[in-house]
Parts: C-alpha cells; sequence; structure tokens
C-alpha cells in the first residue's frame, strides 16, 4: 500500500499547483492529509485539494475552522474520531490540537482528545492520524516548551497502533519508534515538504519534496 501524507498546507497557492501536477502523474493508494489544510479558511481551498485525489482521507488542524470541518465531513473523508477500513489495516484520526496560546478555531482538551480517541477504538492494527504530535516527540518549539499532546502519547503507549502520522509543530520532520510504534512527523507542506508511506511486510517512509 502506497500512501502520500501531508500536512499544514496553510492554503498555500503554489503547494496547490504543485499538487495538481502531482495527482496528474503519481498514483497512490490513498492521500492522506494531517490537518492545517487551511489557514482559517477557506473552505474553496479544503475543497479544491482534497477533489484533486481520488481516494483522499483527512483530519483538520487547529487553524481548520468549523466550516472547513464541515466540509470535509460532507466530502466523506473526514475521520476524526472515527476508524474506518486502509487495506488490511484501520485508520484512525484526531483533529484539532490540544490547547495553544492563540485561541485557534479548533482546539481540545486532553480529556476531549482521549475520549475521541476512545470511541474511535485504536488497536495494534491501526494507523493513526493526528494533527498533534505526542508529547515529548516532535514537539519542542523555540522556547524549548514540548507542546504535543499527552492524551496521544498516553494512546501510543497503551494501545500500541502499528504507525502514527502527525504534523502541527511547523519545527520538526522525521521519524522514530515510540513503544511497538512508528511515528512519522510531518514537516509543513506549505514549505513544499511531504513523505510518501510504502506499507506491506515492512513501513518504508521517504520524506520528499513536492
Amino acid at each position: 500500500m502506497r500512501l502520500l501524507a501531508l500536512s499544514d498546507l496553510h492554503a498555500d497557492e503554489e503547494l496547490l499547483d504543485r499538487l495538481r501536477a502531482i495527482s496528474s502523474r503519481q498514483k497512490y493508494d490513498a492521500v492522506l492529509f494531517c490537518g492545517d489544510i487551511t489557514n482559517r479558511g477557506p473552505v474553496s481551498y479544503a475543497e479544491g485539494v482534497i477533489s484533486l485525489f481520488p481516494k483522499a482521507y483527512a483530519v483538520h488542524g487547529n487553524m481548520d475552522t468549523p466550516d472547513v470541518v464541515e466540509k470535509l465531513r460532507e466530502m466523506g473523508v473526514l475521520v476524526h474520531g472515527k476508524k474506518v477500513k486502509l487495506g488490511e489495516w484501520n485508520l484512525v484520526g484526531i483533529g484539532g490540537s490540544n490547547p495553544t496560546p492563540f485561541g485557534t478555531p479548533s482546539e481540545y482538551s486532553e480529556d476531549e482528545i482521549a475520549s475521541a480517541l476512545s470511541r474511535a477504538g485504536v488497536d495494534e492494527f491501526s494507523i493513526v492520524l493526528s494533527h498533534p504530535p505526542p508529547y515529548g516527540l516532535f514537539d519542542e518549539v523555540g522556547n524549548g516548551m514540548h507542546v504535543g499532546s499527552k492524551a496521544v502519547r498516553k494512546m501510543v503507549e497503551e494501545k500500541r497502533p502499528i504507525l502514527l502520522i502527525c504534523g502541527h509543530v511547523h519545527e520538526h520532520e522525521g521519524r522514530e519508534i515510540l513503544g511497538e510504534t512508528l511515528v512519522v512527523k510531518l514537516a509543513p507542506a506549505e514549505k513544499m515538504r511531504g513523505a510518501e508511506i510504502t506499507i506491506g511486510d515492512s513501513i518504508e517512509v521517504n520524506f520528499i519534496d513536492l
């Protein structure tokens, strides 16, 4: 199974042009959008970019407004708090973020994040699409603070999903094992970065220029 994973597009128009080209020449089993598709809108950007790919799944980010979230739901791609079949695995999503100092449109308490993940039913066969990274991993910002989600980290440690894909914190890109879970941290797609992920007998991750 070959996936393209993107996060933090922030309604960048140059990126949209590049994704149009990618959609015309590259074939993926699915494209995963890890939140902040827009920058407090517009809805039309989210609709346009999702429509480029015949099979897409998405969670919203903290910068995506309720009307963007509703559009993703209408398009049938939103997996926030849900579990859907993805190849031999299942895909579980958690959108928005734990609270920030900036009062962004889609923020949730850690209890709300934990509740949504619990309802979705993460297990060892899950691929988790999370906007925020787990607390303490790929989540350090300029002042040395860790801003990831403690609920997401607890879920990884307890449920041991096969893979977690996250974004949100622009300063980091990379992969690391947390317990038994491979965590893939995406750089912002608005910086023309993404990841190709191939899942077979093993998981291969290639960070790419878009």
